[in-house]
């Protein structure tokens, strides 16, 4: 079966109009030894970056320190305890690549580790407040830009494991996964209004719930994600956020290597950019334009 790599595209976004460039520069500037948030049992940091023509490419990674698994024989199933000096990981790294000509973030998509937990890096090392925005289809984007005045927004979940899908959300949603799993509730319906309708919704708001939500956009659990309201024309517009990220891939080879390749991984995520470039220059506008 073919290995393949899935890329996520954003936008990144500080209201007080900071550069992404300076900001990332800062975090790279960092001791390796500091450049990293600490949760105790494990970690997050940047490393193996490369600059060369206004792109910088590297590894994010989770870092786990505590309750380490352990090695597996597959003769024999039996399960030794891995042994490693207490300074070192388990490290599970993916890419990322920064293209300062677009103001535009490439994210492998990974498990482990998520484009939050790299935002929160640069922010922590710049003393910045950036938000990565997501990258959504031509069409979505284009009415989302154009939605003037948001007026419903519309989130379903449905699982017997509802409440799993708002655990640790970059979003004040994530206070609904304890009283859902209290009620032991599988389908979950949130409908935001305005009354009356000549008010609206606040759209970075939306945009901030957006970009919480997108890494679990694909989540067989989401059943609808929706925001309507008015364009500029005065028309009522219907945007329906479930498949409408604009997503890159990658295919490795017929099966994974034994181990991971970091540097593939880094050849792989810039041929997923070169791949989107046409789209994403057509899209997106330089920040010097």
């Amino acid at each position: 079966m073919t290995t393949r790599l899935s890329y996520d595209f954003f936008i990144p976004t500080a209201l007080n109009g900071a550069d992404f460039s300076a900001a990332l520069q800062k975090l790279l500037e960092t001791p390796m030894d500091a450049r990293r948030v600490d949760y105790g049992a494990f970690y997050f940091d940047v490393s193996d970056t490369e600059a060369r023509n206004g792109q910088t490419v590297g590894l994010v990674s989770r870092h786990r320190m505590r309750n380490l698994p352990p090695t597996g024989d597959s003769r024999t199933g039996a399960l030794d305890r891995l042994t490693l000096s207490d300074h070192q990981s388990v490290a599970e790294p993916c890419a990322f690549l920064y293209d300062s000509e677009l103001n535009t973030l490439v994210f492998q998509r990974s498990p482990h580790v998520s484009h939050a937990a790299f935002a929160r890096l640069v922010n922590w090392a710049a003393d910045t407040g950036f938000v990565l925005l997501p990258i959504l289809n031509e069409d979505a984007m284009n009415r989302l830009e154009k939605l003037k005045k948001p007026r419903r927004f519309i989130l379903t979940i449905a699982s017997p494991q509802a409440a799993e899908y708002f655990d640790n959300l970059e979003s004040s949603l994530k206070g609904l996964a304890s009283f859902v799993r209290e009620l032991a509730g599988g389908r979950v319906r949130i409908e935001v209004g305005v009354l009356p309708k000549s008010q609206s919704l606040s759209k970075e708001a939306i945009l901030h719930t957006v970009e919480a939500l997108f890494d679990r956009l694909d989540s067989e659990r989401l059943e609808k994600l929706e925001v309507d309201g008015e364009d500029e024309a005065g028309e009522n517009q219907i945007i329906d956020f479930i498949d409408a990220q604009f997503r890159g891939h990658q295919a490795l080879a017929e099966a994974a290597p034994r181990h991971t390749d970091t540097g593939l991984l880094k050849d792989s995520i810039r041929k997923a950019f070169d791949t989107s470039r046409v789209y994403l220059s057509t899209q997106l506008r330089s920040p010097a334009a």
